[in-house]
């Protein structure tokens, strides 16, 4: 029965509770009333009899008649009774001496015989009483009176009774008008019922009882899995829901229960999400400052049914998201590098194979000699100051991808860059590296004299890196904005390699600048890095 019940729809259920409900207090009101209405009745109608057996046992015209009993006066105690019993609306007045015999009844062939019910001796004694007994009319309610004589001699008794045949009848019609009230009762309990469900299957989105358990495992369960901080307010400001990755970004150190249904005011500062969820109006992709601790983080507001309700938080550890772009920047330049130097190599390739091919020795042998020169004396010049792996075969790349474009590329380098033990912070060398010599590229890539100088100068505390070109240069009004995200002049989703270029030169306590050149063209970029900030373990 209770699987059953579980599997029932909760329309059905609501339907059933509330039926049964109602139904169970108006059954019981109602037995309750009609209980109440059938002692009123008992109540009412043993009142009655008696008042009229009081009344008809003090009157002057049954003492006499009863006094002397003649039969004229026998016959007017007849009819004095059945005119008290019709006035009176009982269902019989029975008049009888001191052996029980009846002067009066509302058969007259009773008349004359013994009252029945064993229940009149007392009152041939002198005793008033109520009494129910069955009598020749059925179970009835009586009320027993002595009569008495002038000179104080009992001459007699009397009975009047109510059948209770009669009073059932009675408060049957009293019945009636409730049992109506139940039945409408019961059709407005299963229309409220039929509403309500439906009212009730709206509010939770016509979803059933197990649905929504079923919604909320799996919202919780995102919600704990999912590698973003995620906050969430009602429409008081009040935190409503914070998974764990928030906590760990945000560095909370307050137990999690005592944060949910604090104010997000107290519990985070800055966090503006209150006044996202007053202003109604989203925010993406949004760096912040909370507590010395950058995010990148989305704010939008909560509507439900149209209803402004909150707002929720998705956020990042933006140092997490630059050293995957980093990462992401690093395998780009590799790749751009193998892609570089493959090309490159293969060009080179179909030359030996041409001259091989047509037996031209000598030029072969010229080439050869040209071309192991031309690297060697590249590479020798890089890996003699140049002596991480990763720096020095990015930087050869280069090498590679300019004589590509036809671009020539020089190289002066000062001191000397030992080799790196933190490979993130080679990533961040190659991202400052790859995306200022990649925008001197760019720069110079229609111009038919396509130069690039690159200076690196590594002293005792510090590694400067100097990289220009002459191309057009940059104008005043858009040095002011090349640092920032999305900015370009390129296009769109472009304007992401100085504003990475910047991220990596702040995450090494640099500084970067727009500095002038020596010639009259062309754009000019100076990085300087802390060497103890390069050189740190990882």
């Amino acid at each position: 029965m209770r699987k059953l019940f579980n599997k029932l729809k909760l329309k059905t259920k609501l339907i059933i509770l509330i039926c049964f409900v109602f139904i169970l207090a108006v059954i019981a009101e109602n037995t309750y009333i009609i209980r109440i209405v059938n002692n009123q009745y008992y109540d009412d109608a043993s009142q009655r009899v008696e008042e009229i057996a009081n009344i008809i046992a003090t009157s002057p015209d049954i003492i006499n008649d009863i006094t002397n009993s003649t039969d004229e006066n026998l016959v007017s105690i007849q009819e004095y009774a059945e005119n008290a019993r019709l006035l009176s609306q009982v269902e019989f007045i029975t008049i009888f001496d001191m052996q029980g015999i009846r002067f009066s009844h509302p058969d007259k062939e009773q008349i004359g015989k013994k009252i029945v019910g064993g229940d009149g001796d007392a009152a041939l004694r002198g005793e008033s009483y109520l009494s129910t007994a069955e009598g020749t009319l059925g179970l009835s309610i009586r009320a027993f009176k002595p009569i008495y004589s002038s000179d104080k001699t009992q001459i007699g008794a009397l009975m009047v009774g109510q059948t209770v045949n009669n009073i059932e009848h009675l408060a049957s019609r009293t019945k009636q008008p409730i049992l109506l009230t139940l039945i409408v009762s019961l059709i407005i309990a299963v229309s409220l019922a039929l509403w309500f469900s439906k009212n009730i299957k709206n509010i939770l989105l016509g979803l059933e009882p197990y649905e929504m358990v079923k919604l909320f495992e799996e919202r919780d369960a995102i919600i704990r899995t999912v590698k973003e901080g995620v906050l969430v307010i009602n429409r008081d400001g009040i935190i409503t829901q914070i998974n764990d990755e928030a906590i760990r970004i945000l560095r909370i150190t307050e137990n999690k229960n005592k944060i949910i249904g604090g104010h997000v005011r107290k519990i985070i500062p800055n966090t503006r999400l209150y006044e996202v969820m007053l202003t109604g109006e989203a925010e993406y992709d949004c760096e912040q400052n909370i507590n010395g601790i950058i995010i990148l983080t989305n704010r939008i507001p909560l509507f439900v049914n149209g209803k402004l309700t909150g707002a929720i938080a998705s956020f990042r550890d933006m140092t997490e998201i630059r050293q995957l772009a980093e990462n992401l920047t690093g395998v780009n330049r590799y790749t751009d590098a193998l892609r570089s130097q493959s090309h490159e190599f293969n060009n080179k390739l179909h030359v030996i194979y041409g001259l091989t091919f047509n037996e031209n020795n000598h030029e072969l042998i010229e080439y050869l000699e040209e071309l192991m020169g031309s690297q060697e004396k590249e590479y020798e010049q890089i890996s003699q100051s140049i002596h991480d792996p990763i720096i020095a075969g990015f930087l050869n790349s280069k090498f590679s991808r300019a004589r590509e474009l036809g671009v020539t590329l020089h190289f002066h380098i000062a001191g000397q860059l030992n080799i790196l033990t933190n490979s993130s912070i080679a990533h961040k060398l190659v991202t400052i590296l790859g995306n200022l010599i990649d925008n001197g590229l760019d720069a110079v890539q229609f111009l038919d004299d396509k130069q690039i100088t690159i200076n690196l100068k590594i002293n005792d505390d510090c590694f400067i890196i100097e990289v220009k070109d002459n191309g057009q240069g940059i104008t005043k009004e858009h040095s002011q904005q090349i640092f920032s995200k999305g900015y370009s002049t390129k296009g769109d989703n472009r304007g992401f390699g100085l504003y990475l270029v910047l991220a990596s030169v702040d995450e090494l306590n640099g500084h970067i600048e727009l500095c002038e050149s020596d010639t009259t063209t062309g754009a000019c970029f100076k990085v300087l890095l802390p060497l103890h900030e390069i050189y740190q373990e990882k």
